[in-house]
This record gives structure tokens, C-alpha cells and sequence, in this order.
């Protein structure tokens, strides 16, 4: 809970000394947050990861106290003072994402943004982004309004947790006769370097997940617990105690500027925040007036340290409304010195119209009383939530049933292929609904049996898609990434007529290439070497893969990959023969999302001319390198005119995102597909 939350949680209901440097490095650190949000384009502050380190810090001396003195009975009471404190402000902006998600942002988002107001409402928000495919990255207008709900989350679980843990660990410290405080730091530190490892090697192979994830966040959690349960034993001078309060504020202050923590946190590069934070607080209490503590006690400071936990929930959604509102990609120094306005106004009515008053209800309401206002809150959050969810589901599957079913007003692709063109009514809705057409996606993904994108352990396993054909009379597999994959309604369609057995074997994000892929997914190589000896160890009548990769912004001309090649190359030496279908067409936009926000009626916006996405020769025919077995088939006219590559063809949304076929589509070429292996590879018919 990046910024009011962590401290307000950890506080403790007994007396303690006041550490005043905490409320100014609070303050500091949610003020760099929020600046790096709205100029910062992507880089990260650190200041996240020093309310993690404070949290832990504070919660663990508080818990270890109340655990000694034999109050885990009170652990209610502890914890309904801290959903007391953390849910209603959150509560109310989670309640306006959701109105502002309804009237202000296209329907294809409303799904995700409630299942993220949910996420966010019971703290696993982190987790919630790791499952959808999200990364943290600069903010924009196709970022989720809730993201900065992960590190809420993520010390929310903590603070949910650790106090279980620490009443079990002083328990059974008394049981085999130690120190209570030596079990619970002997604990903390394992754990703290095997969340350290697992945070190293995982940013390794897949930094976007170690971002989000809380088991490879918890060490930064732990140092903080670990210098909460030990800074009473740590001798220093007062002179000391400035000098490196001084350093660690450097640290927490330079990092954002030095260390672009959105590409290498948490890994090593963490220590920088961290230790700076630890520097600081180790460094508190000093004496000596050389130190930081009367900077970090000014009023300025302390204004931004009482707002922070409703400003870190405010600015967020604030700069991405003002993004989708604007129709901007990034801010300007107006509009970010507006957000940044807002937010503190905002901040500042959530903190004495919600928070103080909140802070006075708690001495004068028991226990029970208290817990209500969070639960009754986070139940008016999530109900509604889950029944607008189900309508959604409801509609949606509805909507997609439909778009199955064959029209004759819904001929798709046919109006590209048939010459004479056939005739049809185009007076009538599309389908599949933009709204819907992300979910169009091709059956074989509901057998759960496509790798992850992902290169976390595990996800080099190669995966097969088996066929049920009893008696087929050819073994085709499919492989090659999402690309060859929305290929496969209408394969599917071809293997039913044929009675071919339609084997999938697939790695989302990873074409078959037997080189590290330039997408940087680093568990792709692993997988296509297992992939090609299971492929081979099938010996199928044919391999149908995707040949070339369309231009887009990150390629500049359509290519086929020298890896590739190196790849079908270890098949056909085997005398395996194959098919490669020229790619579709790349947007550099999301064309339902286009087509919701453009007037009715209207999809000219939300084509491209075939030129930005196509060469005027397929690359296959440029190589001389391709082996022999290798035939190629060309759909390129079933997508584009000789000029265009429309939204919609024949009455049918072409793509569910900004470069992948619906599966509706994708039905419709069955018959121009068909054509094509016929001529290209007569022995499969």
C-alpha cells in the first residue's frame, strides 16, 4: 500500500517512540511517485518500493510487541483498525473507476476494469494483472485505470499474513525455549533471501510477472521487518546516524533518475530504494543537527505525508481518465500540472472529509462495530461487481453464439474470394460485436493446451492438442504462435471435411524458430527444440505454420525470420513436408477499439492501406534458402483490396485486437483456404 496505507496499517496502538523522519520520506517518496506517473514516460521512482520497506518495518515491531505480550487474541482488533483505515478511502475511488469505466471508456474495457475494481477491492489486484497479460509500463490511454492497486495489494497481503506468522513463530519459540525475537528474525531472514533468489532469477526470464508478483517482492518486505525487529541493537553514533540518513536519502531520492526500476525491478537493481530507505531509517533518531530530520519535518513535507495514502489512489486513475478523455498518448506539462492539481485536492477532501473522521470514529466504536464499515463497504464494491460481471458474461456468450451461426448476410471473407463478388445485404449488424471480439478467439485455446507466452519455469513444456479422429486419413499439426493459430477455425473446418487428424502444438508469443526470438521471449528457444523432436516423433503427413511476419510499427517491411527457416529446415530434412501461410495484416491500433469510438457507421479510420502492412511480393519468393519441402500459400486478397485491409469484410469484424482474426473470420476462409492446400500440397486431399 503505497503511500498513507503503509504507515497507517503498521502503526502501532501502543506507545512507541515518534520516528519523524518516516512522515517526511513518506512524503518524498509519494511526491516522486506521482511526478514520475505524469513527466516520468515509464521510468519509475523507487517510491514504491520504499512504502513497501516502511510497512514491513513498522508492522513488525508492532505485531512482535503485541505477540509477546500475549495479545494475539487481538488481532481483530488490530485488523479492524486497519481495513478501518485503508478500505473506505479506497472504497470510494474504486466506486468512481467504476462510474467513470461506464461513461467515459469504450464497452471492450468494461470487462477487464470490473474484474479490477474486484481484484482491487480484496487485494490481489497484483495478481489479477499477472493472469490478464498486463505490464506496468508508461501510462496511456489502453492502461488500466487500477494498476497501482498492485503494490496496495501486494503489502495488503502482507499485512494480512504477517501477523499470523509472527503469533505462530512467538508460540513456538516459547514452546522449545528461545527467544521469541530470534525465531521471528532467524525466520524473516530465510525467507528474505529465498524471496531474493526467487526475485533474481525470475526478472531474469520474466520481469513484467516479477514486477507484480508478491513472492518476489516479499524481500524488500522483509529487509524492512527485519531493521523494525533489530534497530534496537544496532550502536551508532549520533554524527553516524546523519551521515548515513543523509546517504540513504540520496538513494531514495536519485533512483528514479538513475535506475530505470520499470525494466529491472525487483531484481538487484531494488537495493538502490531499499537500502536508502533502510539507510534512513536506520539513520533516525539522531541528535545531531546536521541531519535530515528537520528537511524531512517541514510542513510541506508533512502535508504530503498526511494525504499520501488518498493522493497514491487519486493520481492514477485521474492521469489515465485524462488521457482516454483527451485522446492523448502522454501528458503535457498543462495537462499534468491539472491532474497533479486535482489529485491533491482530492486527496486532501478524501483525508479530512473520510479519514479523520474515521480516525475519530475508531475511539468511540468497539471492535465489531468497527470491522462493519470496511466489510459493508467492500461488499457494496464487490457485489455489484460480480452481478454486472455475470450480465456481462451472459450477453457476451450470447453474442458470440451468434456470430458462429452461418448468415448469408455474413458471408466475410466470400465477399473477397468469389468472383462474381458475392451479393449479400450490408445493411445489417456486424459480427462478432466489437464489443465482444477480443473472446472470438479460436476453440482449441478453451482445451488449455497452448503454452504460455511467458518464459516464468515450467512454460518450455511443449503441450499437445490432441485429434479424435479414430481412423484419419492424414495427421496435420499446427504450430507457430498465435499467428498460425487463428488459423485454426478454419483448418479445423478443412480436417472435419477431410477427416484429417488436426494436431495443435504451440507456444503463444513464440514462432517456430530454433534461435532466440527477437521478442526477447528467452523460454521460446527451449520450447522449439522440444517442439521439433515431439513434431518429429509424430511423423505427420504435414506441418502448417505461418511463414512471413507483416510490417508494423516494430518492423518496418514484412520478413520472414532467418530462424525460422533454420527451423523448418530440422522438419524437412526429416522428410516432413510443410505449408507457410503469409501473415495478416499488423494495426498499430486495436480495431474494435477503433471502431467503438468512431461515428456509426463509419470504419475508413479504422483500416490501413495494404502497403504499410504488406510487401507488393510475399519475402518467401526472395529467399533461396527455404528448402523444397516447404510450399507456401498466399490469403493476402482475402484480407485487402489491392489498396486496402478493412475493418470489416462481408459484414464480419476481420480482427479482435490489432493483429489477430476472429474466429468468425477466420471460419469464413475456410473455402479460400481449402483452395489454397489443394493446390499448394495435393497430397493431403
Amino acid at each position: 500500500m503505497s503511500a498513507r496505507d503503509t504507515v497507517a496499517t503498521a502503526r502501532p496502538t501502543t506507545p512507541s517512540p515518534r520516528i519523524v523522519e518516516i512522515e517526511g520520506l513518506r512524503g518524498i517518496a509519494l511526491t516522486l511517485v506521482v511526478l514520475f506517473h505524469l513527466f516520468g514516460n515509464g521510468r519509475v521512482s523507487g517510491g514504491v518500493d520504499v512504502f513497501l520497506v516502511i510497512s514491513a518495518f513498522l508492522l513488525a515491531r508492532s505485531i512482535l510487541r503485541k505477540a509477546q505480550r500475549e495479545e494475539g487474541a487481538r488481532l481483530a482488533q488490530h485488523f479492524a483498525g486497519v481495513a478501518g483505515r485503508l478500505v473506505p478511502p479506497a472504497a470510494v475511488v474504486l466506486i468512481t473507476v467504476g462510474a467513470a469505466t461506464l461513461a467515459l471508456l469504450p464497452p471492450l474495457t468494461h470487462e477487464q476494469n470490473l474484474r479490477e475494481i474486484i481484484a482491487s477491492a480484496l487485494y490481489f489486484e497484483n495478481w489479477e494483472l499477472i493472469a490478464s497479460q498486463l505490464s506496468y509500463g508508461a501510462a496511456g490511454p489502453e492502461t488500466s485505470p487500477l494498476q497501482h492497486f498492485w503494490s496496495l495489494s501486494v503489502q495488503g497481503q502482507f499485512f494480512l499474513v504477517w501477523p499470523f506468522v509472527t503469533v505462530v513463530l512467538v508460540w513456538v519459540a516459547r514452546r522449545v525455549g528461545r527467544s521469541p525475537l530470534s525465531v521471528v528474525v532467524i525466520t524473516t531472514t530465510i525467507l528474505t533471501a529465498l524471496s531474493a533468489a526467487f526475485a533474481i532469477q525470475l526478472t531474469a526470464v520474466d520481469q513484467p510477472v516479477a514486477y507484480f508478483n508478491t513472492f518476489s517482492r516479499f524481500w524488500e518486505l522483509g529487509l524492512g521487518a527485519l531493521l523494525g525487529l533489530t534497530l534496537h541493537r544496532i550502536p551508532l553514533t549520533s554524527h553516524t546516524r546523519a551521515a548515513v540518513a543523509w546517504l540513504g536519502l540520496a538513494l531514495v531520492i536519485s533512483s528514479g533518475f538513475l535506475v530505470d526500476g520499470g525494466q529491472l525491478f525487483p531484481g538487484p537493481w531494488t537495493l538502490w530504494p531499499v537500502i536508502g530507505t533502510l539507510l534512513v531509517l536506520l539513520g533516525s533518531g539522531s541528535t545531531s543537527a546536521h541531519g535530515p530530520a528537520p528537511l524531512l519535518n517541514t510542513a510541506f513535507l508533512r502535508f504530503f505525508a498526511r494525504i499520501s495514502y488518498p493522493l497514491y489512489l487519486w493520481h492514477w486513475p485521474l492521469l489515465i481518465f485524462y488521457l482516454q478523455v483527451r485522446d492523448y498518448s502522454r501528458l503535457g506539462w498543462a495537462g499534468a500540472l491539472f491532474v497533479f492539481a486535482l489529485s491533491v485536492l482530492l486527496a486532501w477532501l478524501t483525508h479530512r472529509l473520510i479519514e479523520v473522521p474515521i480516525a475519530a470514529l475508531r475511539k468511540r466504536v468497539s471492535t465489531p462495530k468497527l470491522l462493519a464499515v470496511p466489510v459493508a463497504l467492500t461488499l457494496l464494491i464487490v457485489v455489484p461487481a460480480l452481478i454486472a460481471l455475470a450480465v456481462d458474461d451472459a450477453k457476451r456468450q450470447a453474442q458470440l453464439q451468434a456470430a458462429s451461426q452461418p448468415s448469408p448476410d455474413h458471408i466475410g471473407a466470400q465477399a473477397l474470394y468469389q468472383k462474381p463478388p458475392a451479393e449479400f445485404s450490408s445493411s445489417v449488424d456486424i459480427v462478432p460485436d466489437a464489443s465482444v471480439a477480443f473472446d472470438d478467439l479460436p476453440s482449441i485455446y478453451a482445451q488449455k493446451c497452448i503454452q504460455n507466452y511467458r518464459s516464468e519455469p515450467g512454460m518450455d513444456k511443449v503441450l499437445v492438442c490432441g485429434s479424435d479422429v479414430t481412423s484419419p486419413s492424414k495427421t496435420v499439426i499446427m504450430t507457430g504462435g498465435s499467428h498460425a493459430q487463428h488459423w485454426y477455425p478454419a483448418m479445423a473446418a478443412i480436417a472435419e471435411q477431410e477427416n484429417w487428424a488436426l494436431i495443435v502444438i504451440d507456444k503463444d508469443g513464440c514462432r517456430l524458430s530454433q534461435t532466440d526470438p527477437s521478442d526477447g521471449i528467452s523460454s521460446c528457444e527451449s520450447w522449439t527444440e522440444s517442439a521439433l523432436q515431439k513434431i518429429i516423433s509424430l511423423a505427420p503427413d504435414a506441418v502448417f505454420t505461418v511463414a512471413t511476419e507483416t510490417a508494423s510499427p516494430e518492423a518496418e517491411h514484412e520478413f520472414i525470420a532467418d530462424a525460422q527457416v533454420e527451423a523448418w529446415r530440422a522438419l524437412t530434412d526429416r522428410g516432413i513436408p510443410m505449408v507457410a501461410v503469409r501473415d495478416t495484416p499488423r494495426f498499430s491500433f486495436r480495431v474494435p477499439e477503433c471502431l467503438q469510438e468512431s461515428d456509426p457507421g463509419s470504419t475508413e479510420g479504422c483500416g490501413i492501406d495494404r502497403a504499410d502492412t504488406y510487401s507488393d511480393v510475399s519475402p518467401f519468393f526472395e529467399r533461396s534458402d527455404i528448402p523444397d519441402l516447404v510450399s507456401h500459400i498466399d490469403l493476402s486478397d482475402s484480407f485487402c483490396t489491392d489498396t486496402r485491409c478493412e475493418a470489416i469484410v462481408g459484414n464480419v469484424l476481420v480482427y479482435r485486437d490489432d493483429d489477430h482474426m476472429t474466429a468468425t473470420y477466420a471460419r469464413t476462409l475456410a473455402p479460400a483456404l481449402r483452395d489454397a492446400l489443394v493446390a499448394a500440397m495435393p497430397s493431403l486431399f
